[in-house]
């Protein structure tokens, strides 16, 4: 599979691709499920994940440090133990910007390389999709969720997801699919989907939380949609 992306966050992805190897930094988030070949929807940022036990805030600097050195402008944000924030610009042409993120998480697989780039598991991928629609089930979250339904069940996303929350549970998980359940077209339509994805998306989103939901309500004898 061959990533493509803005000139700009390719200059931006292959600096930070030259950072130390033993800090084992690998693309995540939306371009990781890119590089792996399953979706296409626009992202503003570039996320990076690590599971190294060094701070992540001496990870973090070393980052902005890789950055300047190739010439680019970094401007550190707040953050905390988990995430580290950046904003990456041209100095020259600072219209040419992209946010950065840095994660600190408990990774289960080695990385792949795609392009010669290292690129978090797809399993990994997976996984930390499903504690971000736990967290907050965006529509982003859940173009995301559905294209990685195409290799997973709803069992395997939620096993996968538990390996990242450790506060999983079944129940939240429902929750917020049912909360997600108001999106309208309009709102998955703003990632360029078109028509006939927006309702493959909403409707892998009902079938889960109906899946689901029926799954709790076996193990608790009630109904789910009393």
């Amino acid at each position: 599979m061959v990533m493509r992306l803005a000139p700009f966050y390719e200059r931006v992805l292959d600096a930070v691709c030259e950072v130390d190897p033993n800090y084992g930094l690998r693309l995540a988030g939306a371009y990781a499920l890119r590089a792996h070949g399953l979706v296409e929807r626009p992202s503003r940022g570039l996320d990076f994940v690590t599971v190294s036990e060094l701070p992540l805030v001496d990870i973090a600097d070393h980052v902005a440090e890789v950055l300047r050195e190739d010439g680019l402008a970094v401007k550190q944000r707040p953050g905390s133990p988990l995430l580290a924030r950046m904003e990456v610009s041209d100095p020259v042409v600072p219209e040419q910007s992209c946010p950065v993120n840095v994660l600190k998480a408990p990774l289960q697989r080695p990385p792949v390389l795609i392009d010669d780039r290292p690129v978090a598991d797809l399993d990994d991928v997976a996984g930390m999709k499903v504690g971000a629609v736990l967290n907050r089930a965006l529509p982003r979250d859940l173009i995301d969720a559905a294209a990685l339904s195409e290799r997973y069940s709803f069992d395997d996303l939620e096993r996968l997801g538990a390996h990242f929350e450790e506060g999983f549970t079944q129940q939240g998980l429902a929750f917020e699919l049912e909360t997600a359940l108001v999106y309208d077209e309009d709102a998955y339509a703003e990632y360029g989907l078109p028509p006939e994805q927006i309702a493959r998306v909403k409707r892998f989103t009902l079938l889960w939380y109906e899946d689901l939901s029926m799954r709790i309500a076996e193990e608790t004898d009630i109904d789910p949609f009393e």
